[in-house]
C-alpha cells in the first residue's frame, strides 16, 4: 500500500442486505434502529431472497487447458452439520449437454464454502455450471479453460483493490457485461481488514455498513467480511460471468504485511502467525483458487504460445519487514528480499524457460523506480525524505532485488515481459529500466548513470501497467483535487527548480479515476484499455481514456487514442437469476439461517440472520437433554441481514440448539457446539 496517501484497498460493492456484528455481553438482537433496512422492491442492495441457499453466488478461477475450479458457498436450514451439494457442468447455456457432474460435501470446518477442480475439459473452450442442493439450484455459471496451440488474441480484466466503505463497485459490473474476456485477474486487495466506519467515503457508512464491525483478526472475522462482499450483486455477476485468476495483497490479511508482520497489527492482537494463518485459511475457503499444499499462491498458467502469466506473491511469501526510511543503509542491501530466495528462483526459472511469446507477471505493488519526493515542493508531505520514505511498501523498498529481475531480462535477451500491478489506486504505464532518472539522490537508488532515454525510449527492458483501484481512495481523495491536479500535471515532466525530470519513464498516468483495464494480447502487441466509472452511486456506463501498446520485442509503450478490438466470436453470457426452481425460491417463512461463525464456540457465537419481511422473533436455546437454556422475545424485527451475537461464556461444554420461531412456527434452527 502507498502509506503517504493512506491508499487503501479492498472490499465489494453492492450488498444484498447487511450483516451486523457487535460483540454483546449478552444475548440480544440489535436495537432496531441500528439495522440496514432496504425492503423497498427497487433497492439494489435488497436481499436476494431467489438465490436461497446459495445466497452468496457462485465463481470460477485457475482454468487450465483441461481443468477449472469452480466454488460456491451453501446455507442450509440446519447450520452444524456437513451436508452433499450437487454439481454438474455443461457446454451450453440451457445446462443440456452436460460434461461433468458430481457430489461435493462441505461443513463449517470450510464456512459451508465448496470447491471442486472440474477435470477432463477441452482446451479453450467456454463451459456453464450449476450447483443444486435440496432441490434448489444456484445460478448458472459461465467459465472458460485456457486454450493450447497457437492462439491468436486473449482478453484479460485486470482489476485491485475494492474498498467497500469507499464507493460502489460499478467497474465490477461493466466488465461482467463484457462477453469476449479469457479471465479477470485480481491483483490483490479484494478485502479490506478495517473496522467499519474506518476508511471509505463517510457518505456512504449508513447505506454500506460493514461486518463484523470490528478490525479482522480471528478466522471468523475473515469469513464474515467476505461473506459480505459476497452478497454484493455487482462483485457476484462478474464472479457469475468470468473465471478469476487472483492473488492476495496485503488486505486480505493487515495494511503493510510482510512475512513476519504488518504496520496494522500490534501485540495486543495476537500472534502474528496465527493472524496470516487465518486471513490464508479465509482467502482459501472464499476464493476460487486452486489451493497447493504448501499455501503458497505463485504459480504459473500458460495460454498457449501466446502468453505465459506467472503469478507472483510479494507480500506474505518471503518479502522482509518495509524500512520506511530512505537514507537506512540497509535498504541497499543485496539480501533484502520482497520475493523470498525460493520464488525468486521459481520466477527466473520460468521466465529464462518460458517459450511463450509474451511473459505476463501478476504482480501486487509498484515495480518501476516511481520518484515523489519532489511533490514536497507542492504541499505534499513536509520533505523530500519523507515522502520518499512512505514509499518503501513496493519494490522501491527492495531495489537490489529489482536490479537481479532486470539483469536477468536484459542478460537472457527476454523480450516481451509486461508486468501488472495493483495496490497503488492509479493509473500508470511505465517504460521499465533500471536508472530511468537522475534525479533521486539517497540510499536506496542504484548508483548506476541514467540508461533511459525520454525521446527515443532506448533503455527500457519491459513494461508495466498499474491499474486503478475499483473503488479505493484516490489521490484526489486522499488530499484534495487541487493538489492531485498539480501532481498528475507535474508527475512526468521536468522540474521547474533543477531542469530534471523525476519520472520520464511513465507514459501514462491519471490519479484519481476508478475503474480498470482491459489487457488485450495479440502476436503484433500488447495492449491495456483504461476504462473509468464514477463510485459514488450506482452507475451504468464508463468512459475510455487511453490504450497504451507495446509492440512485440520493442519492449517501450506507444498510446493509442482507441481501445483495441474485441474478440469476434463473443461468449453467451450466464443468465441472471437461478436455474431452475431456484429462481421460485423465497426465503423459507421468510427467514434464514445464513451462517454460525464460529462453530464449535468458547465465548461468543455470531449467527446471520436474513429476514424478508418484518417480524417478531422468539429465540430459545436448548442443551441436548431438551433442557430450556434461554428463551426470549424480540418484537418488531425489521426485514434486513444482519448478525446475532450470543455469548456462551456461562454455557458448559457440549452441544445446543437454538430456535427461531414466529408466532409459535418453527422459522429456523441452527446448532451451536462449545468446547473450551
Amino acid at each position: 500500500m502507498l502509506a503517504s496517501f493512506s491508499i487503501q484497498s479492498t472490499i465489494m460493492y453492492r450488498i444484498a442486505l447487511i450483516c451486523f456484528s457487535l460483540f454483546l455481553s449478552s444475548f440480544t438482537l440489535f436495537a432496531q434502529g441500528d439495522l440496514f433496512i432496504n425492503s423497498r422492491d427497487d433497492d439494489p442492495r435488497k436481499f436476494q431472497e431467489n438465490l436461497a441457499p446459495f445466497f452468496h453466488g457462485i465463481a470460477s478461477g485457475d482454468p487450465l487447458e483441461d481443468r477449472v475450479i469452480i466454488w460456491t458457498r451453501v446455507t442450509p436450514d440446519i447450520i452444524g452439520g456437513e451436508v452433499e451439494v450437487e454439481w454438474q457442468m455443461a457446454e451450453d447455456v440451457n445446462m443440456k449437454s452436460i460434461v461433468a457432474s458430481g457430489l461435493q460435501s462441505t461443513s463449517p470446518d470450510r464456512d459451508y464454502t465448496l470447491k471442486v477442480d472440474v477435470t477432463g475439459l477441452e482446451a479453450g473452450q467456454t463451459y456453464y455450471y450449476t450447483f443444486k442442493y435440496e432441490g434448489k439450484y444456484s445460478q448458472i455459471g459461465k467459465t472458460k479453460t485456457v486454450p493450447v496451440g497457437s492462439v491468436d488474441q486473449l482478453r484479460f480484466g485486470v482489476v485491485s483493490c475494492s474498498n467497500y466503505q469507499a464507493g460502489y463497485f460499478n467497474a465490477y459490473e461493466r466488465i461482467a457485461e463484457r462477453n469476449d474476456l479469457d479471465a479477470v485477474i485480481h491483483l490483490g486487495d479484494y478485502i479490506y481488514e478495517y473496522a467499519d466506519q474506518q476508511r471509505g467515503d463517510e457518505n456512504l457508512f449508513e447505506d454500506r455498513p460493514l461486518f463484523p464491525k470490528e478490525e479482522l483478526i480471528s478466522l471468523d472475522q475473515y469469513r464474515i467480511r467476505y461473506s459480505t462482499y459476497r452478497l454484493d450483486e455487482q462483485l457476484n455477476k462478474m464472479h457469475q460471468q468470468h473465471p478469476i485468476i487472483a492473488v492476495w495483497d496485503d488486505h486480505e490479511a493487515a495494511n503493510d504485511a510482510h512475512t513476519n508482520g504488518a504496520q496494522n497489527h500490534n501485540e495486543n492482537e495476537g500472534p502474528w502467525i496465527d493472524r496470516k494463518q487465518s486471513a490464508k485459511q479465509a482467502y482459501f475457503e472464499w476464493m476460487p483458487i486452486r489451493e497447493q499444499q504448501d499455501g503458497k499462491v505463485y504459480r504459473k498458467i500458460a495460454y498457449g504460445n501466446l502468453m505465459d502469466l506467472i503469478m507472483i506473491d510479494t507480500r506474505l511469501e518471503g518479502r522482509d519487514a518495509q524500512l520506511n526510511d530512505i537514507e537506512d543503509p540497509t535498504l541497499n542491501s543485496a539480501t533484502r528480499t520482497i520475493l523470498g530466495s525460493e520464488q525468486r528462483q521459481w520466477l527466473f526459472q520460468q521466465m529464462v524457460s518460458s517459450d511463450a511469446q509474451w511473459k505476463v507477471l501478476g504482480n501486487q505493488v509498484v515495480f518501476s523506480e516511481f520518484n515523489i519526493g519532489f511533490a514536497a515542493e507542492y504541499g505534499f508531505g513536509t520533505s523530500y525524505e519523507s515522502i520518499e520514505s512512505s514509499f518503501l511498501d513496493i519494490w522501491d523498498g527492495y531495489p537490489r532485488e529489482r536490479d537481479r529481475v532486470l539483469d536477468l531480462i536484459s542478460d537472457n535477451d527476454i523480450d516481451n515481459v509486461v508486468v501488472l500491478t495493483g495496490d497503488a489506486h492509479v493509473s500508470m504505464a511505465f517504460d521499465v529500466s533500471k536508472r530511468p532518472s537522475a534525479y533521486p539522490s539517497f540510499a536506496g537508488v542504484s548508483s548506476d548513470p541514467v540508461d533511459y532515454d525520454a525521446a527515443t525510449q532506448d533503455g527500457s527492458v519491459c513494461v508495466e501497467f498499474t491499474t486503478p483501484s475499483i473503488s479505493s481512495a484516490n489521490f484526489n481523495e486522499n488530499t484534495n483535487q487541487l493538489l492531485a491536479n498539480g501532481l498528475e500535471f507535474q508527475i512526468n515532466k521536468p522540474l521547474p527548480s533543477n531542469g530534471v525530470n523525476p519520472n520520464p519513464h511513465l507514459r501514462y498516468v491519471d490519479l484519481d479515476q476508478h475503474g480498470y483495464y482491459i489487457l488485450d494480447v495479440t502476436p503484433e502487441r500488447v495492449q491495456a484499455d483504461y476504462f473509468y466509472s464514477e463510485v459514488t452511486g450506482i452507475r451504468t456506463t464508463e468512459t475510455f481514456a487511453s490504450g497504451q501498446f507495446s509492440r512485440n520485442e520493442e519492449n517501450r509503450l506507444t498510446n493509442n487514442p482507441a481501445p483495441s478490438i474485441e474478440k469476434e466470436d463473443q461468449d453467451t453470457p450466464a443468465p441472471t437469476g437461478s436455474f431452475m426452481s431456484s429462481t421460485k425460491t423465497v426465503l423459507h417463512n421468510s427467514f434464514e439461517i445464513v451462517g454460525i461463525h464460529p462453530n464449535p464456540v468458547n465465548d461468543v457465537a455470531n449467527i446471520q440472520i436474513a429476514l424478508e419481511t418484518g417480524m417478531d422473533l422468539e429465540i430459545s436455546i436448548y442443551d441436548m437433554e431438551r433442557k430450556l437454556v434461554k428463551k426470549f422475545v424480540e418484537e418488531q424485527i425489521p426485514p434486513g441481514l444482519f448478525t446475532q451475537t450470543i455469548s456462551v461464556d456461562n454455557f458448559p461444554n457440549g452441544n445446543y440448539k437454538v430456535i427461531f420461531r414466529n408466532k409459535g412456527s418453527v422459522l429456523g434452527t441452527g446448532n451451536i457446539l462449545v468446547v473450551r
